[in-house]
């Protein structure tokens, strides 16, 4: 359902998955033939996963384009030529001006370095990667809403979600509802994700509810809808009053059986006499968060309606809600410094080409950016989520001493109470698939110390051996799989920091978090006029970005407390 509400405007597929082409704008790349080239390299860097042979083969097809002189720089055919500083071109569409040759006019792109630091990235594990050819991405999102208009005047929605003017009133908006509804015998009516199991309509004159039958006269009258899916907002319904003139230019007549909420009356008045709103803020309700089944013309008549009642209803609108986001991709960057005694003296005593060795450091020290980088954004947005409204409190979070200390029941041990911390990560990965609604959690993130407990877990396993190669000092690192959920290894997150970070690694046309390179790795040497040694820069331009909607719904935070090490 995700997927057609969000349209990444570089990203198009054919329906032959074997024949898929990515045409990112003059380039067309088709990944079956550009895997079938790349295998070789693929295999020697220790690629296995299949999502990630697809996009690093249609990366390096990518690159080795840009990395062709015939692409990079204008009039080439006649050799090198001088080196000329580019010219921004005057002529629209054009990158750089003048017609002369030579290739040094823009810095070359190093295709090894590139394919060696995105195999080398953990992080890139974690995340959806599409490589883009355009250091700046539109991308277009499409919603759909009950109503398809505004609060103007003339144009009133009849289905909305109200806000208050704080978090606090909005809290005691939604408190006193479930009073309301708590009013009615026990399980009459119950609260279900974005709706209730029963009708409920809200007097705001008498301040007082109504439930299951609707009022034959609906002056004063709102339907209260239940809780939004998304952000737990109140929902409600009014009824459209169709206006029948009077001779003569007096006011219209109004139906008292349809007038329910003129409009007239602003939504704070209507809501003061039940929560005591000053503010009032009115947003339509996107129907694919939360389905209303009010809005369907005949919804409440089980064999729908007959002719005489079709000719007489008015059905709701539904529209579309289109926005759009702009993703700039950044640029980070390490330099290296020799001397030539340097060089030779190390060369000398140990054998070791020292300028081959740096360029190894400083691909690990770009390769280590970019996990953390990965990292701390899967962070934000698990923590972002289990603040949200729609999460239950301190569901998934496990205080192990106030376990302990507590209600715990008798002949508890160590691996039944590490099988507990297990239960509230897949409760959690459960959660997730429910309220992000695409599937569960696929990894977690979290110390070596939490990792530690999971390994005496029985449904543990092992990482495989060959995943393991690809390790570098100081890395992210997969550990094994609990079930159908990988653990990654974070090791710059302190022993006695016991937070567990579940994510899941969707496509790139799904909410969540993307990996976009531009450019992988340019290197660029030079030769000191001041040590006379090689100097050599490395950087890469990317972006790490969330896109979709609710993108923090594919993601949580579990707070674990272990103050006497029960756990391990």
């Amino acid at each position: 359902m995700e997927k057609s509400r969000f349209l990444a405007i570089i990203y198009k597929t054919t329906k032959d998955k074997k024949k898929i082409k990515n045409i990112m704008l003059n380039y067309n790349v088709d990944i079956a033939k550009a895997e079938k080239k790349w295998l070789p390299v693929l295999e020697e860097l220790g690629i296995k996963d299949p999502d990630k042979r697809a996009w690093l083969s249609e990366y390096a097809e990518m690159h080795q384009m840009n990395e062709n002189v015939g692409y990079s720089t204008l009039g080439n055919l006649n050799g090198m030529g001088a080196i000329v500083s580019p010219q921004p071109s005057n002529v629209p569409g054009q990158v750089w001006g003048g017609g002369t040759d030579g290739s040094g006019d823009i810095g070359q792109n190093l295709l090894p370095v590139s394919m060696k630091i995105a195999a080398q990235t953990i992080g890139l594990d974690l995340i959806a990667v599409k490589p883009t050819a355009s250091p700046k991405i539109d991308l277009l999102f499409v919603d759909f809403k009950y109503d398809n208009n505004n609060d103007e005047s003339l144009d009133k929605p009849l289905v909305f979600k109200v806000a208050g003017n704080d978090s606090t009133e909005t809290a005691i908006l939604a408190a006193a509802l479930r009073g309301q509804m708590a009013a009615r015998p026990a399980g009459a009516i119950i609260e279900r994700i974005g709706g209730m199991t029963a009708r409920m309509f809200y007097n705001y004159a008498a301040n007082t509810a109504t439930y299951d039958v609707e009022p034959a006269t609906k002056t004063g009258i709102l339907e209260f809808l239940g809780f939004s899916k998304v952000d737990g907002l109140p929902m409600f319904r009014t009824f459209r009053q169709v206006a029948v003139p009077q001779l003569g230019g007096v006011e219209p007549i109004f139906d008292a059986t349809k007038n329910t909420f003129g409009w007239d009356v602003v939504v704070a008045d209507a809501l003061s006499a039940l929560t005591g709103l000053t503010e009032a803020n009115v947003d339509l309700v996107s129907l694919m968060e939360d389905h209303i089944p009010g809005f369907v013309a005949g919804w409440n008549l089980n064999t729908g309606m007959n002719r005489d009642t079709d000719e007489h209803t008015y059905p709701g609108v539904i529209g579309p809600d289109v926005s759009t986001k702009t993703v700039q991709v950044g640029d980070i960057e390490i330099t290296s410094a020799l001397k030539r005694t340097q060089i030779e003296d190390i060369k000398a005593s140990t054998g070791m080409d020292i300028v081959q060795k740096l360029e190894s450091v400083l691909i690990n020290e770009l390769t280590q950016t970019i996990s953390k980088q990965i990292v701390a954004k899967i962070t934000e947005l698990a923590e972002l989520a289990r603040t949200r409204v729609t999460v239950p409190t301190a569901k998934f979070d496990f205080d192990v001493t106030a376990y302990l200390g507590g209600v715990a029941p008798g002949g508890e041990t160590t691996h039944s109470v590490q099988r507990k911390l297990v239960a509230k990560i897949n409760n959690a990965s459960s959660f997730i698939a429910t309220d992000g609604r695409v599937g569960p959690a696929q990894y977690l993130v979290t110390n070596g110390n939490i990792a530690s407990v999971l390994q005496d877990v029985s449904t543990y396993t092992l990482n495989p051996p060959a995943m393991s190669k690809l390790n570098t000092n100081g890395q992210l690192y997969p550990m094994g799989n609990l079930g159908q959920i990988a653990i990654y290894v974070d090791p710059y997150q302190t022993w006695n920091d016991n937070r567990v970070f579940l994510g899941r690694k969707n496509s790139v046309d799904q909410p969540g978090l993307i990996f976009l390179p531009y450019l992988m790795a340019q290197s660029i040497s030079l030769i000191s006029e001041a040590t006379w040694a090689p100097r050599m820069m490395i950087r890469s331009r990317y972006a790490i970005a969330d896109i979709g909607f609710f993108p923090e719904k594919q993601f949580m935070a579990i707070h674990v407390t272990d103050t006497n090490g029960v756990l391990i």
